[in-house]
């Protein structure tokens, strides 16, 4: 058996293969190969990212805006950032939690439950929306 790489060697001995069988062996070679390709992509993956400083003045102007919105400072700089390049809007899980009050009360009527279940449902939707415009 003729091993070409120092890791692949430490690593049979760190198994304990290196005195069984040929499929053993094989099979444990392969185990390392499938490791070291996942390590090598994850080291090679690219890094995406953008850093930039700002004023204190600045930071807690963003940092009071972000909280008014019910985001954290560094995801609302984010969707900021990607709604002025024409990116999805943000706060879109509020739209759909809106749609799915709308749902909710259309279901509601054709099962023919209760007004009062549908007013409920109605109004939770009409406050989600007008939190959100009013943002």
């Amino acid at each position: 058996m003729k091993i070409r790489s120092k890791a692949l060697y430490r690593y049979l001995v760190e198994a304990n293969v290196l005195h069984d069988s040929d499929e053993v062996i094989a099979l444990t070679k392969r185990k390392y190969r499938q490791e070291y390709k996942r390590q090598w992509k994850k080291r090679t993956r690219p890094v995406k990212e953008i850093r930039y400083t700002v004023t204190v003045k600045q930071f807690v102007a963003i940092k009071n805006q972000a909280k008014a919105v019910g985001l954290r400072h560094t995801t609302y700089a984010k969707a900021v950032a990607l709604e002025s390049i024409g990116l999805p809007r943000l706060h879109e899980d509020t739209l759909l939690q809106a749609l799915q009050l709308v749902s909710m009360a259309v279901i509601a009527t054709e099962q023919c439950q209760p007004s009062l279940r549908i007013y409920d449902l109605l109004r939770k939707a009409e406050a989600v929306l007008l939190e959100y415009l009013k943002i």
